[in-house]
Parts: C-alpha cells; structure tokens; sequence
C-alpha cells in the first residue's frame, strides 16, 4: 500500500517530506499502524474495491489523484500553520512572563537602633543594587557621599547605612533618603516602612 507522507520521516534510507507519496513496500505493515496514529503517514488508496456497473476496479485518474494529494497537502500546512501559531503564542507568552521576572536577594537589616525596639526589615534588593552598595562602601567617606548623592534606590541608601559605619556615609544615606521620599515617587510608596531611621551612629570617617 502506498502512504502519503505527513509529517517527515526516514524509511528504506530514504527521507519523506509532507506531501510525498510513500512506494508501496516501503513501510512495513507491523510500522504501519504506529505511524499513523503518531500522524507521520496516512493511507492513500489510489483505487476503489469495485465499479457496481462492470464489477471491476477503477483506477483513479492522475488528475484525480493529483487533487486527492493536494486537498492532504492542504489540509497538512493547515495543521502545522495551526500548530505554529499555537507555539507563537505559547513563547509569546513565556517571554513576557520571564521579562516580568526580576531575581532579588532578601538581605535583613535593623531599621532601629534604640534597644529593645529594634527591629529587623528584610530588604528585597536586586543583583545591581547590591553590587552598587559594595562600589560606595569601598570609596572613601568624601568619594562616598558624593556618589550616594546620585542614588536613586532607596534599598541601596537603606543597606548602605546599616552597613557603613561611617557617619558621614549614614548621613549622606539618610538626606537622599529623604530628597527621594520628597519627592513622592510613586514607585517607592510601598517602602515606606522602610525609611532610614537613627543618624546618629558614632563612626570615624575615613
């Protein structure tokens, strides 16, 4: 029996693509059946059991038989147009969904410094803020406070002055702190429970 091919495969060493006919004895009648139920293949028959008026078999026409190939081809690039833009869709969606999702790293800080009503707030701080924090706490007291002048994440100016000994640092945190909080940015509206709290911290500049 010959098949015509759906989707592409690999039998008697030679490669089918969608809408070729497959040569009878080619596929083999055990693999048959897997292949069409996998969608691979579908049947072709070329011939139908018998004509009512002479008792005999009818063979199809080529044209005929050039339209039954086309009308599968059709119906074929049909599904996989289909299955196409069910993916598009699909990575669509995944992309906006990773793009939306930004990694941060949960860093505890005390938000008071006055004894027994001290209290820890974890911090929600992203890769870059961190690795901005470090740049500052590595300058000097002087190169520190100029750089925390043009901080605009109120995480950074948060960890900074509960990580940074020096007063000169905390106070320079602590008056962008309130600079951005003046402001009124919308975006930091849920922070602010987290406002930076006690500039009085004794340390030496350095």
């Amino acid at each position: 029996m010959q098949y015509l091919c759906e989707k592409q495969l690999t039998a008697g060493e030679v490669t089918y693509h969608p809408g070729e006919i497959i040569p009878d004895g080619v596929i083999l009648p055990e693999r048959s059946g897997k292949l069409i139920k996998s969608g691979y293949i579908s049947e072709l028959n070329l011939e139908i059991p018998e004509n009512p008026e002479s008792g005999q078999e009818k063979v199809f026409t080529e044209k005929e038989v050039d339209a039954m190939i086309a009308d599968a081809v059709a119906e074929a690039e049909k599904n996989n147009e289909k299955r196409l833009a069910e993916l598009q869709v699909y990575a669509a969606e995944l992309q906006e969904i990773e793009s939306g999702l930004t990694r941060t790293v949960q860093i505890s800080v005390k938000s008071a410094s006055d004894g027994e009503n001290e209290q820890i707030t974890a911090i929600p701080a992203k890769p870059e803020e961190i690795q901005q924090v470090f740049s500052i706490l590595q300058m000097n007291a002087e190169e520190g406070a100029k750089a925390i002048a043009e901080v605009t994440s109120e995480n950074v100016l948060i960890l900074l002055h509960a990580a940074d000994s020096r007063k000169t640092i905390k106070n320079a945190a602590k008056e962008q702190e309130d600079k951005l909080f003046l402001v009124g940015d919308d975006s930091n509206e849920s922070s602010k429970g987290n406002e930076i709290t006690g500039t009085n911290t004794v340390g030496a500049d350095t």
